[in-house]
């Protein structure tokens, strides 16, 4: 089911990222989860009611680590969460890392984050094809 989950996703996903540009001020139904003057913390519950959501592989949800310690503002903490997910709303993505049915860290994707998080998802490791390192 998990992996059929992820399908329908990177299908809607997909359409994300050939139909817009990001555009981190228009979050639409995302947007009370991104705001900076919003809550901390946000129940799982709330953001399934808002958008098409599915649960990362373990993979991504390190990937999203990854992200959400590098963009600005700039985490000194290792985010919070045990798992991640792919939250999608029309031309809106977010990744959200979740621990104890709740997100105390999330982060509006880009189209070109979007696809890098769908290539770690297929196993991709950005190596340039026929080249053996």
């Amino acid at each position: 089911m998990h992996r059929m989950q992820i399908a329908a996703l990177a299908a809607t996903a997909a359409l994300v990222v050939a139909t817009s540009s990001l555009k981190a001020q228009d979050a639409g139904a995302l947007d009370p989860f991104l705001r900076p003057d919003g809550p901390r913390c946000v129940p799982l519950d709330a953001i399934t009611k808002a958008a098409k959501v599915a649960t990362l592989t373990p993979e991504q949800f390190q990937f999203v680590r990854a992200l959400y310690v590098a963009i600005p503002p700039v985490s000194h903490e290792l985010p919070p969460g045990d798992h991640a997910i792919l939250a999608v709303d029309g031309n809106n993505a977010m990744a959200a890392l979740v621990g104890d049915d709740q997100s105390c860290a999330r982060l509006q994707l880009t189209d070109y984050a979007v696809r890098m998080l769908f290539q770690v998802g297929e196993g991709e490791n950005g190596k340039a094809p026929g080249v053996d390192n």
